[in-house]
């Protein structure tokens, strides 16, 4: 690929990402969700003070410090790396949801037998599917998320995402390559095997709501306070919505330096799954300006080699820890084995 190629390539990759209305990072869902921060802000100032101060309140947005600050620009960095390469990496090394879809049908015919085809109901049963897919995206997400924070060399490759200490949307692009590998393995087996069972139950391909390919509840939620999940804007849901729906300030928390906020808040959309498993902490209605990033000595975490190559190094030894730890104890366990043996 010559150099001109490339620039065009690159240049289409940011305009998708940019202007189309599905995408995770256009900017038609940033200014929406971004009126949405503005009107929450400017209610919570008129209720507390009797009127809004919408100049203070446009302050509050539009904060300098924050993309002043060493973070914000390696979110920048990254941010680029992740949208003219990330897909290409991605797409070649994950197995695609297709595959897991199919296997999951046939393997399904195979024990029950297939189901006739349903010839009415088409609304119901999109309706169906779009609702019972986003509930396989959103399980899908919160193993992933919970497996990287308990398992130490998916933590080294997950730490990265953490390492931000101010948050902007950009941070949702702030992932170590391997990390968005192993996520897209993750959804492609859940969300892959959610469309088997649905293909199987509904004889044909299950469609869904959808917004370029994007499941419709996302999108919804992506345009209204998706990105303010990673920004400074205290927006907290309690009560019977925080137990249903992350908000931003649920995210802030999972993001917090405060060790009683870790592992805590590890969903994307819905906070149930969080609520179930015991990992859920309702934020508090007052802001208790939480500090984020995660400080190793002797590392500069914004650094391209802080974001990219000590993550590989440190995975890759607490993998090796962890296979010579099995090793040695499948070993004790066929010593003492043999010793009940001989002894027997």
């Amino acid at each position: 690929m010559d150099l001109n190629s490339a620039i065009r390539f690159s240049a289409k990759r940011v305009s998708h990402e940019l202007l189309s209305a599905g995408s995770i990072f256009s900017i038609y869902s940033l200014a929406s969700s971004f009126c949405v921060a503005f009107c929450a802000l400017a209610y919570r100032q008129k209720r507390r003070r009797g009127r809004a101060n919408l100049r203070a309140v446009a302050r509050a947005i539009f904060a300098k410090n924050v993309i002043a600050r060493e973070s914000f620009f390696a979110d920048v960095q990254l941010f680029v790396l992740s949208v003219v390469f990330m897909p290409a990496i991605i797409g070649a090394l994950v197995v695609s949801t297709n595959t897991v879809s199919a296997t999951v049908r046939s393997a399904l015919n195979s024990a029950f037998g297939p189901v006739d085809s349903f010839d009415c109901c088409d609304l119901p049963t999109k309706l169906f599917s779009t609702v019972f897919l986003f509930l396989a995206y959103e399980i899908g997400y919160w193993v992933d998320h919970y497996l990287k924070h308990r398992i130490p060399f998916l933590w080294e490759l997950h730490k990265p995402h953490h390492t931000a200490d101010v948050l902007t949307p950009l941070t949702n692009f702030r992932n170590h390559p391997i990390d968005s590998v192993v996520f897209g393995y993750m959804l492609a087996l859940f969300i892959g095997g959610a469309s088997g069972v649905l293909e199987w139950l509904f004889g044909r391909n299950a469609e869904t709501f959808a917004v370029d390919g994007k499941n419709i509840i996302f999108i919804t939620f992506l345009w209204t306070i998706g990105h303010l999940q990673h920004s400074q804007f205290w927006i907290p849901f309690r009560g019977f919505w925080g137990h249903v729906i992350l908000s931003p300030a649920h995210h802030q928390i999972h993001h917090s330096c405060d060790p009683r906020h870790f592992n805590r808040n590890l969903g994307s959309v819905l906070a149930v799954w969080d609520w179930i498993f015991g990992t859920l902490e309702i934020p508090p209605e007052k802001n208790p300006r939480l500090s984020y990033g995660v400080i190793e000595e002797g590392v500069n975490p914004h650094s391209l080699t802080g974001m990219l190559a000590t993550p590989a190094i440190k995975a890759t030894s607490a993998l090796w820890r962890a296979l010579v730890s099995v090793r040695k104890s499948a070993w004790s366990s066929a010593a003492y084995r043999m010793q009940q043996r001989r002894h027997g």
